[in-house]
């Protein structure tokens, strides 16, 4: 007990020191965060570094800390039939791309991964200033007392030495007056203040590790802990900050699709049109990558625009392939010149240009979020809570005082008429604009979206084409289907139903010659005969049942898979999730022609009655 009372201080330092030690090492980690090969490292090495968190809250606060990672392990591409591997639309040869996009995600995804990284922002300011309160309580009860005995020493030596000059002279004025309140008092109460703050320093000790030990417990542990995680908040701050770095990406690609606008505009000045073609054709990726982060980060539709390249006819009499109005004698001559025709004249070449062009005008409202959160919240806001942990020590050291509210004073600077404003409003004011950076980061990148949405989704031509070729594979898929479906009734009948019949009409045959001159063989055959035709009957049920089983007019389709699952030889397990049951098949209509009219003599009465004709 004595001995975790002697380390208790060493400890709490210690646990400063790592504080302050983790934040200087998240800013090298964040970052390499936004350099996207490194972050698996960086995570990696965040999550060592809770992990010695965790570790030594259990050794020294006797707080056992759980980890909340994800269970398992980031997922592996699987290789296709054709040997590549796939990730979101795009192929690879080798494992390895694919395998680090998909654990960069899965990191990413983990809820822990988010708070890990606030531990390492939040620790310094708010887990090392309450660690240093034990060991600051004896450090200024050891300065009191060493002030009082330099001031008993100094009044044995004589005037001269207490007068200056002596060893001790400075240590009353610094260490006996603890801000001017024991400036002046008796050396027995600088006494009695120095054994009380190095008592106090000690037994707080191990109450401190064990807050501490708390306190990583709370940021550590479960997300069922924290209010933070419980309540909604934090995940509604991770969402805005993650709308943020989306739209200045969503505005990073705007700018590179205008500087490409600009070089197609200076192409097409030098190359007298063709560069528009040949640079709105290498675009193309980009402009899908684009489509589908819109559509991935505003839930919107974007598929691809861009009209299918027709396939070059058949040569003519002459042996030479028409393009439009020209003829080419070589087939690789007319694809080339099918190209720039092909191009052009899709709408989506030039909705592209026009986004191009437009887009940044657009998407330069993401810098507000990004500018409302960097200046407000970390700014004005965080600069109050890390500077104890630099501010302090440089004036204990130099002598050389910095304002805590240095945001603000730079700001009084630029607008001088902030500085009859207190400093410490910076505080309030920075919380409330990183907030609003927070709120608006949503609606502005709908609004990039719904740009993008205006002008680079496919127009009204390319989307009824797209309908008409999906209604073609459609109506091809049913033909095929409903042909299938009848190859099979005519092979059950004729294997089945038909053969049976045939059998039994057989045995009939054979009844009536046998019926005179053997009656006993002609019953037995008989017997047999209405077996088979009992069988055919059974067939024909069976047949009829399996067009339209009654269990799934009745109990759905779930339920119409369980009983094919049951009549299976191997056992099957039937796992469904259909909400509600599809609409039933609704009979075609039969339209009757209409009846022939014939004209009726004149002064015939017109009939009445149910009949729909009419007088003419």
């Amino acid at each position: 007990m004595i001995r975790s009372y002697a380390l208790a201080p060493l400890r709490l330092l210690a646990l400063a020191l790592l504080a302050v030690a983790g934040l200087a090492a998240s800013v090298p980690l964040m970052a390499s965060v936004a350099v996207v090969i490194t972050y698996p490292a960086a995570v990696g090495v965040c999550r060592r570094l809770t992990g010695f968190s965790r570790r030594l809250a259990l050794a020294w606060g006797g707080v056992a800390v759980e980890t909340p990672y994800q269970s398992g392990s980031a997922p592996v591409p699987a290789q296709r039939a054709d040997g590549w591997y796939e990730h979101d639309g795009q192929l690879f040869k080798s494992p390895a791309y694919p395998r680090f996009f998909l654990r960069m995600k899965w990191l990413s995804d983990d809820p822990a991964t988010a708070r890990d990284w606030g531990w390492l922002v939040l620790l310094a300011p708010l887990g090392a200033v309450p660690a240093l309160l034990g060991p600051l309580l004896i450090v200024a009860g050891v300065a009191a007392l060493a002030g009082a005995a330099g001031v008993s020493a100094a009044a044995a030596s004589g005037s001269e030495a207490a007068a200056g000059g002596g060893t001790w002279s400075w240590l009353p004025t610094a260490a006996t007056s603890w801000g001017g309140v024991l400036d002046g008092r008796p050396t027995w109460l600088a006494v009695a203040a120095g054994l009380a703050a190095v008592a106090a320093g000690a037994l707080a000790g191990p109450m401190l590790l064990r807050a501490h030990g708390l306190w990583s417990r709370y940021w550590l542990g479960h997300a069922s802990r924290s209010w933070w995680h419980t309540s909604g908040f934090g995940e509604w701050l991770r969402r805005g900050g993650h709308d943020t770095w989306k739209a200045v990406l969503l505005l990073g690609l705007s700018l590179t699709g205008f500087a490409v606008f600009a070089l197609t505009l200076l192409l097409t000045m030098v190359s007298g049109g063709f560069g528009i073609a040949w640079i709105s054709y290498a675009v193309r990726p980009m402009m899908n990558q684009y489509r589908r982060l819109c559509a991935k980060w505003g839930g919107v539709e974007l598929p691809d625009p861009y009209r299918p390249r027709e396939p070059l006819g058949e040569p003519g009499p002459d042996g030479r392939y028409r393009v439009g109005r020209s003829l080419y004698a070589t087939r690789d001559g007319a694809i080339r010149a099918g190209f720039f025709p092909w191009v052009l004249g899709d709408p989506a070449t030039w909705r592209d240009l026009a986004w191009m062009a437009t887009a940044p005008l657009v998407a330069l409202c993401a810098v507000l979020p990004g500018a409302l959160i960097g200046v407000g919240y970390f700014g004005l806001f965080w600069q109050a809570l890390f500077w104890p942990l630099w501010g302090l020590p440089l004036f204990l050291i130099t002598g050389f005082w910095v304002s805590p509210w240095y945001c603000w004073q730079l700001l009084a600077l630029a607008f001088p008429a902030l500085a009859a404003v207190p400093g410490w409003v910076s505080v309030p004011v920075g919380l409330l604009l990183g907030l609003l950076g927070v709120v608006l980061a949503r609606p502005v990148l709908y609004t990039i979206v719904g740009w993008a949405l205006l002008l680079l989704a496919p127009g009204r031509t390319a989307r009824l084409s797209e309908r008409v070729e999906h209604l073609a594979q459609t109506r091809a898929d049913a033909v095929d289907a409903q042909s299938a479906e009848l190859r099979r009734i005519e092979r059950d009948l004729h294997d089945g139903a038909q053969a049976r019949l045939v059998a039994v009409g057989l045995s009939l045959g054979t009844v009536e010659q046998l019926m005179d001159r053997d009656p006993a063989a002609a019953r037995e055959l008989l017997a047999q005969a209405r077996e088979t035709s009992a069988a055919a009957l059974s067939d024909l049920r069976d047949l009829v049942r399996g067009i339209h089983p009654p269990v799934l007019a009745e109990r759905g389709l779930v339920d119409a898979v369980r009983a094919l699952a049951l009549d299976a030889a191997l056992p099957v397990d039937v796992h469904a999730e259909l909400p509600g049951q599809p609409p039933p098949r609704s009979p075609p209509r039969r339209t009757s022609p209409s009846p022939r009219r014939w004209p009726t003599p004149p002064g015939t009465p017109a009939r009445t009655g149910s009949a729909s004709t009419s007088a003419t």
